[in-house]
Parts: structure tokens; C-alpha cells; sequence
């Protein structure tokens, strides 16, 4: 029994907490900011937002791939058929390519303002 501690059975008492309304008020962030009106307006606004956008994806996509492929073909058939002609490879390849990258922002800002955690990767 010589190995073991022996620790005092005397309880201290608590410091006594100095409770300022006014320094806790003063301590707490303002609510009424910029900063906290815009991120208040976001989450409200959020919600109804994505729905939309979400209702209207179908029709957005659609398009977009109703101009994107027939352009990527054709593109691909006037840089073979017509190499002379650039004006016209140059835009069949841009329209092709703009449709494309507006399909994929559309999906891009849909995951972004998603209300549910969406993978962000292939």
C-alpha cells in the first residue's frame, strides 16, 4: 500500500461568475449586418430557386444537346468537307462548344444551390 496516492478530500468552492448583461451583449455579433441579411436572403431564397431551376432542367438540357451535337457533327463534316471555309468550321465548332458549357453551368449552379450535400466529382 505504499504506492498508492492519497488525494484530499476537501472541496474547493466555485468562483462566483460575474454575470454583465451589458458585456455579453456587448461581446455578441451584430445581427443586422450586411453580411448576415445576405446569407439570411440566400437560404430563403434557396430553396424555391434550385425547385425552379430543377422543374426547368429538362427543357434547358434538351435544347442545349438539340444544338450541341447536331453542331458537333456538322463541324466535324465541314472541317472535313469544307477545310477552306474556316468561318464556317470555326462556327459550328464555337456554337457546338457554347451549348455544351451552358448545359454544363446550368448542372454546375443546380448542384451549387442543391439543399442536400451533392459529390461534386465524376
Amino acid at each position: 500500500m505504499s504506492n498508492v496516492v492519497r488525494f484530499p478530500k476537501g472541496k474547493r468552492a466555485l468562483p462566483a461568475l460575474d454575470l454583465d448583461a451589458t458585456k455579453i451583449k456587448a461581446a455578441m455579433p451584430k445581427a443586422a449586418t450586411v453580411k448576415g441579411v445576405f446569407a439570411w436572403l440566400f437560404l430563403l431564397v434557396r430553396l424555391p430557386l434550385f425547385l425552379v431551376m430543377y422543374w426547368l432542367r429538362l427543357p434547358v438540357i434538351f435544347l442545349c444537346n438539340l444544338v450541341s451535337i447536331p453542331m458537333l457533327l456538322a463541324w466535324l463534316f465541314a472541317w472535313y468537307a469544307f477545310p477552306d471555309k474556316t468561318a464556317m468550321v470555326w462556327g459550328f465548332g464555337i456554337v457546338s462548344f457554347l451549348a455544351f458549357v451552358i448545359a454544363w453551368t446550368y448542372d454546375f449552379i443546380l448542384m451549387a444551390i442543391s439543399p442536400q450535400e451533392m459529390m461534386m466529382t465524376l
